[in-house]
C-alpha cells in the first residue's frame, strides 16, 4: 500500500513539472512573438483598449495614415513584468518639436582660428583679468578683523585684514629698548678717555722712573715695573677702541632685530596690492589660518586680457604691435568695440609642426581697458569677445 501511494505521488510531481514547464516555454514564446510584431511594426500605432470586463485581446497594428516622411518618430513602450503592454502608457499621438537655431550676436560661430577672405584674423576668447590674485596669509594666526566683503572695491595700499599681532608688538617693544640701550653704550667713549689718560701718567712715572734709574738711585725693578705700566696703559687704549667698535656693532644688530619685528607686523596686516574688487572670501572673522591659506580674492576691472590663437601662414612678426579690435556684446543685442594692438605673441607655434595647408598656430593676446557708463566698469570677466588682428604688411 505504502509502494503504491509512494508511485502515485511520483507520477504527480513529474505532470505538475511538465505542466509548469510547458506553461513557461507557452509564455516565453509569446513574449517572442510579441517583440517580433513591435519590431516589424509600422512607426504609428492604433491600439485598441479592451473593455475592463473583457479579456485581453492582442494588439491590433493599424497601417500608416500618413507619409512615411511625416511620421514622428517611435516611443519607447514601458511593458510590466510578464511582457504585456500597458495600453494606458502608450502615447495616442506625438507632436514634432522644432528646434531653432540660437544666432551669433558677434557672427562667430566657431572658437577655431579662422583666416577671412579680407587678410583679418578672428578668433573668439574670454575677458581674462591682467591683476587677479589669491590674497594669502603670510603667517599663522587669528583673523582680528576682516575690513572689507566681497564686492567691495579698494583702494591699493588699503588695509583688509588684520591678523593676531599683540606678539609681533611685544617683541617690536622689546627691539626698541634693546636698540636705545646699544646706542647708549656705543656712545659712550668714557672708557677710551680713561684709557689715554691712564697712559699719560704711566708714561709721566715711567719718564722719572727712568732719569732715576740712570743716576743710580731707582733699582731696576721699579724701573722694568714702571715701563710695563707703560706698555699695558698703551694696550688699554686700543682695548677700550676695540669694546667701542663691538657696541657700535651692536646697534646694527638691535636695529636689525627692530626690522625683524616690523616685518612679523606687516606680514599679520594684509594690505591691497593694487586697487580693485573682491571677487571672494573664504575666511570669517576669528578663524585661524595657516601661512600660505587664501582668504580672500582679488580681482582689477582696469584692464583686461583677450587671449586665443591665430593661424597665419607668414611670419609670426607680423603678428607683433598690430593692430586689433575687440568686439564684446554687452546685452541687448548691443555690442562695444574697443581698439587696440596685439601685446604678445608666443615664441613657439601651437602643435608638433606645420599643418598640410602650411599655416601655423599661435597664442596672442590683446589688453584693453575697461569701459567706465556712469561711474561703473562694462566690461566684467569671462565675457565673451571676438578679436580682429589686422597683421602688419
Amino acid at each position: 500500500m505504502t509502494q503504491r501511494i509512494l508511485v502515485a505521488l511520483s507520477l504527480l510531481v513529474m505532470a505538475v513539472s511538465i505542466g509548469g514547464y510547458v506553461w513557461q516555454s507557452n509564455k516565453i514564446a509569446q513574449k517572442d512573438a510579441l517583440k517580433t510584431s513591435l519590431a516589424n511594426a509600422e512607426p504609428v500605432m492604433d491600439v485598441k483598449t479592451p473593455e475592463p470586463t473583457d479579456p485581453p485581446k492582442p494588439i491590433e497594428l493599424a497601417e500608416p495614415a500618413e507619409p512615411a516622411s511625416s511620421i514622428p518618430k517611435l516611443v519607447q513602450i514601458d511593458r510590466d513584468p510578464v511582457g504585456k503592454i500597458e495600453p494606458s502608457l502608450i502615447p495616442t499621438q506625438v507632436e514634432a518639436v522644432r528646434v531653432v537655431p540660437i544666432q551669433n550676436p558677434i557672427g562667430l560661430q566657431s572658437s577655431a582660428p579662422t583666416i577671412a577672405q579680407d587678410g583679418v584674423l578672428r578668433y573668439k576668447a574670454i575677458l581674462s583679468f591682467v591683476n587677479d590674485i589669491k590674497v594669502v596669509a603670510q603667517t599663522d594666526g587669528i583673523i582680528l578683523d576682516i575690513l572689507v566683503d566681497e564686492g567691495a572695491l579698494v583702494a591699493k595700499d588699503s588695509i583688509m585684514i588684520q591678523i593676531d599681532n599683540r606678539l609681533a608688538n611685544a617683541e617690536k617693544e622689546v627691539a626698541i629698548k634693546e636698540l636705545e640701550s646699544a646706542k647708549l653704550k656705543a656712545e659712550d667713549d668714557s672708557q677710551i678717555k680713561f684709557s689715554e689718560a691712564s697712559y699719560e701718567v704711566a708714561t709721566s712715572v715711567f719718564n722719572r722712573s727712568q732719569d732715576l734709574y740712570v743716576k743710580g738711585v731707582e733699582p731696576q725693578d721699579d724701573w722694568e715695573k714702571k715701563r710695563l705700566e707703560k706698555i699695558k696703559a698703551a694696550f688699554q687704549i686700543d682695548v677700550s677702541k676695540r669694546e667701542q667698535m663691538i657696541n657700535q656693532a651692536a646697534v646694527g644688530v638691535n636695529q636689525a632685530k627692530l626690522n625683524a619685528s616690523m616685518v612679523q607686523l606687516e606680514l599679520r596686516t594684509i594690505k591691497a596690492p593694487f586697487s580693485g574688487v573682491v571677487a571672494s572670501m573664504q575666511k570669517e572673522r576669528y578663524d585661524w589660518v595657516k601661512a600660505g591659506e587664501e582668504i580672500l580674492r582679488l580681482v582689477a576691472l582696469d584692464k583686461f586680457r583677450v587671449k586665443g590663437t591665430v593661424r597665419i601662414a607668414d611670419s609670426p612678426n607680423t603678428l607683433e604691435g598690430a593692430k586689433a579690435k575687440v568686439i564684446i556684446p554687452v546685452g541687448g543685442g548691443q555690442v562695444e568695440q574697443i581698439d587696440g594692438v596685439v601685446g604678445f605673441v608666443s615664441p613657439e607655434s601651437q602643435g608638433t609642426g606645420a599643418r598640410n595647408d602650411g599655416t601655423q598656430e599661435y597664442t596672442v593676446w590683446v589688453e584693453i581697458p575697461n569701459k567706465q557708463i556712469g561711474g561703473k566698469y562694462l566690461f566684467r570677466g569671462t565675457m565673451d569677445a571676438v578679436v580682429e588682428i589686422t597683421p602688419n604688411k
